[in-house]
């Protein structure tokens, strides 16, 4: 017995830690085309860096990184890396989990739990975190509350911020409800990135039967997202098929469901970390390095990677540096190896990575150049990032922009708030591109032609503009909200919340019965008839278009939907509703960033999801009401093109064998169709529609 409880303790002691290192989405194109994210540079250093020397500070045995995108690449990096290295002894064993059909969150717990490589409580961490927090510490909250709560199976670690704290998107912005004394997490709510400001939430006063003391709301709370995890928590995700994301699905499912009852702490620190989420934490948390925020996590800590040396004004130089006596180096400056900088050019607030060329009377502020990069004479780089291989001619100016790998742009050129590319991409599906220069569809779907680009980059450049077609509209908000950030200034869309509220408020009336003790997806109070209905069109319109970002198929969309609908018990007319808004507004994106023609875009749209009003169609006179829901929709929308897309929606849908000729007539000649200019104005090109169909008929009828 003695070998087999020596082999139990020993088991005991490992403390294992799961890396992510793929977000499974695409704020960071067009970098992550090529690149993982986790493998981008931060003060010329690989973010994942920051994430393993976290680790080896927390005392962790073993680190499986799961790798998804660009697998093959994080693969053997880690490979290469002193982390498994024969000449540096490693504080961990390092092991790379290919994971490639994984695209959540989710998918890659369940990939886990299916492995069975979790013998005890272990450490989930994105691989795209910098953080100084001492690990002990939280490490003690966590196993003092599992001591004295048997269900206790997450803690997760935030840091103390103000709301408007520079690391602290509106993208990743949520309400954490906590029991004062203890932590304990009651609620948490995240806050979507919209045009008007959440000011409240929802909540079913069940939740609170428990708590004898204080309550804290929290919104001023960074998510570090590193998390102490039982084994429990790949099991649930295994259970719960459509948890997706840690906290908007598991973290808020685990807090409200009736049958999992487990609890979740919160270990609050004034300690940094911080996530790479977004082009705007990539220049905050950059500038923390520099400034030393985030101490030893500087550059001169090096991690038997780099020689940076300190100097005064929080400047770094590494070996080998080249610099013209008149140049001028302002503070929070990195200068990596192997770089010259010529007569006359100026720095400060930059990143400059290695074997970089400037020229003369450069001038660089707020921007990352990273290595191998070529800047001739007058330049004028701001608030840009310049990823590796870029050559930049003389005299451009570069304001507010992301220069993909291998970019050349022309002499006397202007750039302005744009994201450039060396090869048009085609999103295939999650994590593959296609990169054919040749394909001219290609370079229709980015909207951007050849002669056009020549315009951008000049003649002799080398780009094309990047225009994402899978971002999500709270991404596109929160670029526009932020004028000082880097990034593409992207257009607002043109469906707005009031158009969306105008619609909703020509909702037909119509009685139903609501239990008190039905839970509801995502608010938890009784709400009337109009607010429960406003809810689920919130919540379902977020449901297509996660589905659509996500190229899932439309048996899981039609799944979620149907869910959604029975247990908030709503009717059909509101399914229909929200899946108009919904592909409406994807439209919109295509046509607001000059991706597509208003007809090409609906078209797209269309022909790919149309056919889930299939399933909500039972009657003729559902058939009816679908008409009169994108009339209404569409009636509110920019007179340029409301006319082409209800002409095509309609066109499409009567293709596709879901509404017939007769009740398009029915429609069509009913006074609720004529009730308002607004509706009268948007029937225009229809109109042609349906006389060539009351032609056809005709001849049909002789025939």
């Amino acid at each position: 017995m003695a070998p087999k409880k020596k082999k139990e303790i020993d088991q005991d002691e490992r403390f294992q830690a799961i890396v992510l290192t793929d977000s499974f989405m695409t704020r960071f194109m067009p970098l992550t085309s090529k690149t993982p994210r986790c493998l981008l540079p931060l003060a010329n250093v690989p973010l994942i860096e920051y994430t393993l020397e976290f680790l080896a500070k927390a005392g962790v045995n073993e680190v499986y990184i799961m790798c998804s995108s660009h697998a093959d690449q994080i693969q053997q990096y880690i490979k290469n890396s002193k982390w498994q290295s024969d000449d540096v002894d490693s504080p961990f064993t390092v092991t790379t989990i290919l994971s490639l059909e994984s695209k959540s969150v989710g998918d890659t717990m369940r990939d886990l739990d299916n492995r069975g490589l979790i013998t005890g409580d272990f450490l989930l961490i994105s691989g795209d975190i910098v953080s100084n927090i001492n690990f002990e510490k939280a490490l003690e909250f966590h196993k003092f509350n599992k001591a004295n709560d048997k269900e206790h199976i997450l803690t997760m670690c935030l840091t103390n911020a103000s709301p408007y704290h520079r690391t602290r998107t509106q993208i990743d912005s949520a309400v954490f409800l906590l029991d004062k004394p203890t932590n304990k997490c009651i609620y948490y709510q995240s806050i979507p990135s919209s045009n008007l400001p959440q000011t409240s939430i929802n909540l079913d006063l069940e939740l609170l039967e428990d708590i004898d003391d204080e309550i804290l709301v929290r919104n001023d709370l960074i998510d570090c997202h590193i998390d102490i995890c039982s084994p429990l928590v790949p099991q649930i995700f295994q259970d719960n098929f459509d948890y997706q994301l840690l906290r908007s699905d598991f973290v808020k499912g685990v807090l409200t469901s009736d049958l999992v009852k487990k609890t979740i702490y919160a270990y609050i620190t004034n300690e940094y970390a911080s996530r790479v989420s977004s082009f705007q934490n990539y220049d905050a948390i950059s500038q923390d390095i520099l400034s030393r925020w985030s101490y030893p996590m500087v550059p001169d800590s090096n991690f038997n990677l780099t020689s940076y040396s300190y100097e005064t004004n929080h400047i770094y130089k590494e070996d080998k540096i080249l610099l013209a006596q008149s140049c001028k180096i302002g503070d929070c400056v990195c200068i990596g190896s192997n770089s010259k900088i010529d007569e006359g050019s100026s720095i400060i607030k930059s990143t400059i990575g290695r074997n970089v060329v400037i020229g003369k009377n450069v001038k660089i502020s707020n921007s990352y150049i990273w290595d191998n990069v070529k800047i001739d004479d007058d330049s004028v780089i701001e608030n840009s990032i310049i990823a590796n291989n870029c050559q930049i001619s003389t005299n451009t100016r570069i304001y507010k922009c992301v220069l993909g790998y291998d970019v050349k742009v022309a002499s006397d050129k202007t750039l302005n708030f744009v994201r450039i590319i060396d090869k048009p991409i085609e999103r295939v599906n999650d994590f593959e591109f296609s990169d054919d220069e040749e394909d001219s569809q290609t370079q229709q779907s980015q909207g951007f032609s050849i002669k056009e680009s020549e315009d951008l980059v000049g003649k002799n450049g080398v780009g094309h503009v990047y225009i994402s077609e899978v971002e999500s509209d709270s991404e596109i908000d929160e670029d526009e909200k932020s004028l000082h950030k880097i990034g593409h200034n992207f257009r607002m869309l043109n469906l707005s919340d009031d158009s969306i509220e105008s619609v909703t408020k020509k909702r037909r009336k119509k009685t139903r019965r609501f239990s008190t003790n039905s839970v509801v997806s995502t608010d938890f109070e009784v709400l009337s008839d109009e607010d429960e209905e406003e809810d689920f069109n919130k919540e379902a319109i977020d449901t297509i278009t996660r589905s659509i970002e996500n190229n899932h198929d439309l048996d899981t969309a039609l799944l979620e939907l149907n869910t959604l609908r029975m247990s908030m018990n709503v009717t059909y007319h509101e399914v229909r509703l929200a899946t108009v808004e919904s592909l409406i507004k994807r439209v919109l994106h295509f046509i607001t960033t000059k991706t597509l023609e208003p007809k090409d875009a609906l078209i797209k749209v269309f022909n790919s999801w149309g056919m889930l009003f299939k399933r909500q169609i039972f009657e003729l006179n559902d058939q009816i009401d679908l008409l009169f829901t994108l009339q209404n929709v569409t009636s509110n929308l920019d007179k340029a093109y409301n006319q082409i897309l209800l002409f095509w929606s309609i066109q499409i849908l009567y293709q596709l064998d879901i509404i017939e000729e007769e009740m398009i007539f029915k429609w069509w000649d009913s006074e609720e169709s004529v009730e308002t200019d607004k509706l009268i104005n948007v029937r225009g090109l229809t109109e042609k529609f349906i006389v060539w169909l009351k032609e056809a008929e005709e001849e049909s009828d002789e025939d």
